[in-house]
């Protein structure tokens, strides 16, 4: 199921012409709501179509107290680190992969290891 898209114009003020009161006639309180417009547009496409359509679309989801959650013990460090790369480095080390220009003396059955000359 797609979502419905946001099709509501937002470029509320750059239509405008350059002197907004003078030339569209507009009053200082119709220009303030000019203003906020496009923020209450995106508003209520959040609140009243887009959390509407998630809300159904997870309501078909599956329980997920079945699924394996990263504190799950049964994972190792190197799994657990599979969808958190905030440092690489750490992800690399816990993943247990290697590189450089010698074959290391000791490996880690599992580990990876890239030889480059």
């Amino acid at each position: 199921m797609a979502l419905t898209k946001l099709t509501a114009n937002v470029n509320n003020i750059q239509s405008l012409s350059d002197r907004p009161n003078t030339i569209d006639g507009l009053t200082s309180s119709q220009l303030k709501e000019l203003f906020d417009k496009a923020g209450a547009d995106i508003k209520t496409y959040i609140n009243e179509t887009l959390t509407e359509e998630v809300d159904a679309i997870t309501e078909t989801i599956p329980d997920s107290s079945n699924f394996v959650t990263n504190n799950d013990a049964r994972l190792t460090n190197s799994r657990r680190c599979n969808n958190t790369f905030d440092n690489w480095n750490t992800a690399r080390t816990n993943l247990q992969i290697g590189y450089g220009t010698t074959l290391p003396s000791t490996v880690t059955n599992g580990a990876i290891f890239f030889l480059y000359k």
